[in-house]
C-alpha cells in the first residue's frame, strides 16, 4: 500500500490567543471551539479532546449503519448512537468507549443483529481498536 499526503489537513487546531485553553478546531468545512471543563482549567466552551474522539466514533457508527441499511433497503426510521468514555489506570487499555446504539424501524431480529455486527466494521471503531501510528514533524521557523 502506498502512502499519500492529503491535499489538505483532515483537522487543524489553533490556540485561540485568549490566554485560556480554548482552541479553534477545523475539520472539513466546519470550525468549532474545543476546551476543557472548568475543573480541568478551561472554560467549558466546547468539547474536550476525548469528547471529540467519542463524537467521531458516534458519527462514524451512525453513518456506517445508515449506509448499510440503505444499501440493503432496510427500514430504519431512527438511528441514534451514544458514546461514553471512561479511564481506568488499572485496566489495559486505560481508555474505554461504551457505545449504545438505538435503532427504530421495521427491522427483524436478524437485521438488528446484523447491524450490530456492522457497527464493529465502522472505520473509527477499527482505528480505535487496532491503533494508529502518529508521526510528528516540526513546522514553522
Amino acid at each position: 500500500m502506498t502512502e499519500t499526503t492529503p491535499t489538505r489537513p483532515f483537522a487543524t487546531a489553533t490556540d485561540s490567543g485568549h490566554g485560556g485553553l480554548q482552541t479553534f478546531v477545523t475539520a472539513g468545512p466546519a470550525t468549532i471551539v474545543a476546551d476543557l471543563s472548568a475543573a480541568q482549567g478551561g472554560l467549558d466552551l466546547g468539547p474536550d479532546p476525548h469528547e471529540l474522539v467519542a463524537a467521531g466514533l458516534a458519527a462514524c457508527t451512525t453513518m456506517t449503519l445508515r449506509l448499510y441499511a440503505n444499501q440493503k433497503g432496510w427500514d430504519i426510521s431512527g438511528l441514534h448512537v451514544e458514546v461514553f468514555s471512561s479511564f481506568d489506570k488499572d485496566a489495559t487499555p486505560h481508555e474505554r468507549f461504551e457505545r449504545i446504539i438505538t435503532l427504530e424501524g421495521d427491522l427483524t431480529d436478524e437485521q438488528r443483529e446484523r447491524l450490530f455486527q456492522i457497527a464493529e466494521k465502522c472505520p473509527i471503531h477499527k482505528l480505535l481498536t487496532a491503533g494508529a501510528k502518529v508521526v510528528t514533524t516540526v513546522g514553522g521557523n
